[in-house]
């Protein structure tokens, strides 16, 4: 099968690291914290304008890209996969403003935690449904609910990677909460 893999928030714990970033970088803004803890995301939990924001991911997303932390048993299951026979796209939008050379810090970053995998594609855009079909995935794994609502709508079959900012916006999409699970529901995909 060609399974199809978001990197943030799928390979990567990206949360936590850009909920500490915003944390900080709050201390130097208005250091009101978080006044939201309800939000959908994390750029919706702090008081900052969405100008704040994207400078805020513009002159900072690179360097913090470089430090994410693999998401728990990502690894392991990812080998698994390859082993079972599956192709592993990691397919992402990363791009400018947020990074200045987003192919060489991402494939940097997976060299340096020996993520294997088939291929890296850079998505042009969020919606990743032009890749997922030129790539012809079977299943596309996503943490985001807008863009596994698109895929699925063009057919392509997604699973949601439950996090933290999405569980109260599932809308009934398919989802797992960790690799094992995932690694259960492909191995029985019909």
């Amino acid at each position: 099968m060609n399974i199809g893999l978001d990197i943030d928030n799928v390979i990567t714990a990206f949360d936590s690291t850009i909920l500490q970033a915003f944390l900080q970088e709050d201390k130097n803004k208005r250091s009101n914290g978080i006044v939201n803890k309800k939000a959908d995301h994390i750029v919706r939990m702090f008081d900052w304008s969405q100008e704040e924001v994207d400078k805020f991911f513009a002159d900072n997303m690179e360097n913090l890209a470089k430090i994410l932390r693999v998401r728990k048993n990502c690894k392991k299951y990812m080998d698994k996969l390859l082993e079972d026979g599956h192709k592993l796209y990691l397919i992402s939008h990363r791009a400018y403003p947020h990074y200045i050379n987003p192919e060489k810090t991402t494939v940097d970053w997976l060299a340096r935690h020996k993520i294997n995998y088939t291929k890296l594609v850079l998505s042009e855009s969020p919606d990743k449904t032009k890749e997922c079909k030129n790539y012809k995935i079977d299943i596309m794994v996503d943490d985001r609910v807008d863009q596994c609502k698109k895929m699925i709508k063009s057919g392509i079959n997604c699973i949601l990677m439950k996090t933290n900012y999405n569980k109260s916006r599932m809308e009934g999409l398919p989802f797992v909460t960790s690799w094992e699970d995932l690694y259960r529901r492909i191995s029985t995909w019909q």
